[in-house]
Parts: structure tokens; sequence; C-alpha cells
């Protein structure tokens, strides 16, 4: 793995360039700018997020004098800081998410999260280099395919005689460009109304509505469409992603938000504390390209800035529940933080943004790897799809991408304490570092001697 600085950030270009693409086609369907503008944003996005990942990974194997049995601590390390950069954070899809796909081992993830699992697949590759290693490596996979055996058998029991709730979302499908519309908005937001209708006449206990449902901010006391959908909130309690602005002066201030209603009051908010580059604000060093860009209007969304469930109310009990929005969902220690002391997590999105490509599909996969991962039930209300109710095992009820309609099933509002949930990424933190000790001192002693 001795290989050249260009080698590394041109592998990692290509690699960025496949998993980002969706980017591309959000600047260009909502940007509303010139094809050469849009492919240099999209090339300086690729780039920082090229240099962040590879860049570092390149810098790690340096250090480690390319030592292709620290490599995997290389990978996993760069991966983990993209928690935390470039930007507020870009953790889209780290190599451990693809565990959800293999039967048992993705209760791993209850264990070590999707990094500490993601460590132990990229060991468990290039152990084939090393007959002793393999052997260890795949013992060690028996011993967490053991554990899952043990793990389902000890989630089913935990769950089998507590109670249900019924969970509605309603996923309306609307199209970007006309919630980019007020008036379009409005128009088709009365989609939801029919659905509300049959939702209240059922046996459903919560409603779950994906982010920025309606086109009307929160605080309009005036807008009918309020009126009538705060009417349906008498008959059962909702959760709905809602838009709401503040003032600074002549400064805007909008939040991006998931509200809880109950008997006709909203009981609860949380303010989307992780903004979406792009979607939500143009990050440095794009700020010059914020005017340009239709679908923020020359507008900075608002973080909020507290990181705590929510209130809900179901059979007049109070439940606490975690709402990561959207975007908030890939970062696994946001969530972990953010679901600690929840009975359940609520993600409220909107893929609409990106087309029926593989964004949704990637998404709804972080979706389950959270779900797994902090032992909770996970609903997933998105605006064009991927649906989802899903188990803390993964298993998961859908309604798929571009369709209308409700998707109702039952979830038992109770929270398994994960390893994970108690440790989160401190044991691989120390595993990381441990390995730094051992390896600089074998390195320096060789030197010395």
């Amino acid at each position: 793995m001795r290989k050249s600085f260009k080698f590394y950030i041109g592998i990692g270009f290509i690699y960025s360039f496949f998993l980002y693409y969706w980017v591309f086609y959000t600047l260009y369907k909502f940007g509303e700018m010139s094809i050469i503008l849009v492919f240099l944003l999209f090339f300086m996005f690729i780039s920082a997020v090229d240099l962040l990942q590879f860049g570092m990974f390149y810098l790690f194997q340096k250090i480690y004098n390319f030592n292709i049995y620290m490599l995997p601590i290389s990978w996993i390390s760069a991966e983990y800081l993209r928690e935390f950069f470039p930007f507020d954070g870009f953790p889209w899809y780290p190599i451990g998410t693809i565990v959800i796909y293999i039967p048992y081992l993705k209760y791993a993830l209850a264990l070590f999260g999707v990094y500490g699992v993601g460590l132990y697949l990229m060991y468990l590759a290039i152990s084939f280099k090393n007959k002793k290693m393999l052997l260890s490596f795949l013992g060690l996979g028996f011993l967490l395919l053991f554990f899952g055996f043990y793990y389902k058998d000890y989630v089913l029991n935990f769950y089998k005689n507590k109670p249900s709730i019924k969970v509605s979302i309603i996923q309306p499908n609307i199209k970007e460009n006309i919630k980019l519309n007020y008036q379009a908005f409005e128009k088709e937001s009365l989609v939801y109304f029919p659905y509300l209708n049959k939702v209240i006449s059922s046996n459903t206990n919560l409603v779950v509505l994906p982010e920025s449902a309606f086109p009307f901010l929160y605080s309009d006391d005036t807008d009918p469409i309020r009126s009538a959908f705060l009417y349906y909130t008498n008959y059962k309690p909702f959760v709905v992603g809602l838009v709401d602005v503040k003032y600074k002066g002549n400064k805007i201030l909008p939040t991006n938000n998931a509200y809880s209603f109950y008997k006709g009051h909203m009981i609860d908010y949380y303010s989307k504390i992780k903004l979406l580059p792009f979607g939500e604000y143009m990050p440095y060093p794009f700020k010059f390209a914020k005017k340009l860009f239709s679908a923020i209007n020359g507008i900075d969304f608002i973080p909020g800035k507290s990181p705590k469930p929510i209130i809900v109310y179901i059979k007049n009990k109070k439940y606490s529940v975690a709402t990561p929005i959207c975007f908030e969902l890939d970062f696994s220690s946001f969530v972990r933080t953010l679901s600690e002391h929840a009975n359940f997590i609520i993600n409220i999105t909107n893929d609409a943004w990106f087309g029926d490509d593989l964004e949704p599909h990637e998404h709804n996969d972080q979706a389950m790897a959270r779900a797994i991962e902090n032992g909770s039930y996970l609903i997933r209300a998105n605006n064009s799809g991927i649906s989802a109710i899903i188990s803390p095992l993964g298993t998961e009820k859908i309604l798929p991408y571009g369709e209308k309609g409700i998707l109702s099933s039952y979830i038992k509002p109770y929270k398994i304490k994960t390893p994970f949930d108690t440790y989160g990424y401190k044991p691989l933190v120390g595993f990381i570092i441990i390995s730094n000790i051992i390896f600089l001192s074998v390195k320096y002693a060789k030197g010395f001697f």
C-alpha cells in the first residue's frame, strides 16, 4: 500500500464521486445555476470530502510506514473523524453499514457500533494475507455470529410480554419542485387530508408525518391549512416536521423542527442541530454561492442547541422520543446521545431532494444500523420514501420510494440497553490508542537497536 498521495486522492475522488453523485442531482435540479457552476460546486464538494477521508487515510498510513496491518485503523480513524469534519460533519455511509445485510453478524452493531464493526470487517479482509491472522478473525466472526443468535433470542424475550402501540406514517410523495413553490405546495398539501381522515378513524395510537410536511410556518396561526391540520391533532397524537422562523432585526432565522401534538396543542419540539450542507445552509468555502442556490434563497437555516428527546403522549401515557431529522440520522454518535434516554426513535426526513437513486436506499440502510446500535424501534417518515418501521433487530416494514399512502405497524416503546448504548465508541478509541502505542513502541525500539 505504499502509494503516492496523488494515488490515494485519485482513488478517493472516484470513490467519493460514486458515493455522493446525488449531490450533483440536487444542485442541478434545484439550484437553477449554470451547468458550469454546478460542476464547479460539485467538484469542490467532492474534493473536500475526498481530502478528508483519503487525505487523512494517506497521512495515517504514512505515519504507519504503510503497514498493511494498520490500514483498517487508518481508514476507520478517518471515517470516525467525519462525524465532526468537514463542515459540521459528513459521515455518510461508513463501511460498517454493509453488515446490515449479513444475518446475525449485523447484531455486532449493538456491541461495537458501525465504526467498530467496520474495523472488524476490514481486518477480516486483510487477514487473508496471513493464515494465522485469518483463523483468528474467522474465529472472532464465529463468536460474533454466536452472539447474534443469543442476542436475537434475548431481544425477542425482552419484548415478548410488553404491550404494543400502533403507529401510522403518512407518505405524501410531494415532489421537491412543488415544495419549493409556496402556492403549489399549499395546493398539493391537501393530499394529506384524506389520509388524515382515515388514520383518525382507525385504531392507530400515533401518527407521524415527514420533515417540512406542510408549507405553513408553525407560528403562523392565521394559515387555514395549519388550522385544518390542528383539528386532527384533537383526535390522535402526532409527530410532524415543520419549519418555523424567528427574526433578529431584519435577519430571518429559520429552523427545521419536529413537533409533538396532543389534544389540539403543541406539547414539545426539537430543532435540528446537524444541518445538511447545500440543502439547509452553504458551508465554507461555498458561501459565495448561497444567493445563487434557489433552494436556500440566500438564507441559511439556524441550528438548534439542545440535543434532547421530545415528549409524546400516547394513550394518555408520556413517552420520551428521540427525533433526529433527516441527515442527523447518519451521525452514529449523535443519535446515540439523542436517544440515550428515549423510549424509541422517530426520524422525519425528505429524500425527494435526491431522486430515485442510491441515496434513499443508503439513507434507509443507516436507519437500520441506528435501530440495532441503540436497541430501539425506529419510525422513519419520509416525504417521498423510503418510509419504514424498523425493529431493534433491524427487521422492517417499508413503503417504497415514490409511493403515496399510509404505512402502519406495531412497535413496543421500550429501549434495550445495548453495550454500544452504554459505552459508545470508547472501546474503539481505546483500541486505536493502544494499537498506536504498541506500533510506535515497536517501531522506535527497532530504530533504537
